[in-house]
């Protein structure tokens, strides 16, 4: 049986403040020993993307901006597994193919200008801050915050004073136009496609497709991430994040991991690898 582990990066597998994935190295090996593949799932761009996937040593699809991209390295044993199709729609970008699943960038930006004079609700995304600003507000490098801008299917955006209402408004406003605003970790996103339940599934069925039987692992901590977390067979909720949010009926089998960032990472990745290596010796199955 083939373990596929999905996995969010921001305050999930990444520290919210570091970016560091030190404290989930030994799940990190674990999963490595058990041949796992790692597919990181995340809002970030695939500028600010391929060098945390080249420094983890992958060589997975990783789904880029919330799901508006698949990303693949192309001599990748997995990409003989997609559809024909999907893979023909791929842009070549350096050394990556890059698959469009959504609504273009500046489409987007011209629509939360829109949403906000609709709904009243003052606002402001990526494509108006500064990069000094991006970075004072996620802790990044200036060259990060200047790659986390360089955006193409997703606007990360804040609700200048927010409360729940205006958040609804927001998402209603979205939802009129055909498009979605989501709230995630730290950002509200407006995305123009399925959100990482669509790239997520489209990964599944190609895992499926070259492996027969799999084990589908996910890991997040927002309400951007549901939708994928939806679909696998092991959910991970980190960080409390039932208490951040509201967690959706769906979501209730997903398994609450209390830390935050790579220490709960690590506590889900090894909890489940544990439990499948009891079910494997004959001790039962997963809880």
């Amino acid at each position: 049986m083939k373990l596929v582990v999905f996995s969010d990066l921001d305050e999930t597998l990444l520290d919210g403040r570091s970016y560091s994935w030190e404290a989930a190295t030994n799940a990190l090996y674990a999963l490595r020993e058990r041949s796992a593949a790692l597919v990181l799932v995340s809002s970030k761009t695939l500028p600010e993307m391929i060098p945390i996937h080249e420094s983890l040593g992958l060589d997975t699809p990783f789904i880029v901006e919330n799901g508006g991209g698949i990303a693949l390295i192309p001599s990748a044993p997995i990409n003989s597994c997609l559809s024909p199709e999907l893979f023909a729609m791929g842009q070549r970008i350096d050394d990556h193919v890059l698959i469009p699943l959504g609504v273009q960038y500046d489409d987007l930006v011209a629509a939360l200008d829109d949403i906000s004079e609709e709904t009243g609700v003052t606002v402001k995304g990526f494509a108006s801050m500064s990069e000094d600003e991006v970075a004072a507000l996620t802790g990044l490098s200036l060259a990060d915050a200047a790659k986390a801008r360089q955006r193409g299917f997703d606007e990360p955006f804040v609700i200048l004073d927010p409360t729940s209402e205006k958040g609804l408004r927001i998402e209603a406003s979205a939802a009129a136009r055909g498009i979605t605003a989501v709230r995630g970790g730290r950002f509200w996103h407006l995305i123009g496609h399925e959100g990482k339940g669509k790239a997520v599934s489209i990964i599944i069925e190609a895992f499926r497709k070259c492996f027969g039987s799999v084990h589908t692992v996910g890991l997040g901590d927002g309400p951007n991430d549901f939708p994928f977390l939806a679909l696998v067979d092991s959910p991970f909720l980190l960080g409390g994040a039932q208490k951040r949010f509201e967690v959706p009926e769906e979501m209730g089998r997903a398994r609450l991991i209390l830390r935050p960032g790579p220490e709960g990472w690590n506590e889900a990745v090894t909890t489940l690898l544990s439990e499948l290596e009891n079910e494997d010796a004959g001790g039962g199955g997963i809880s």
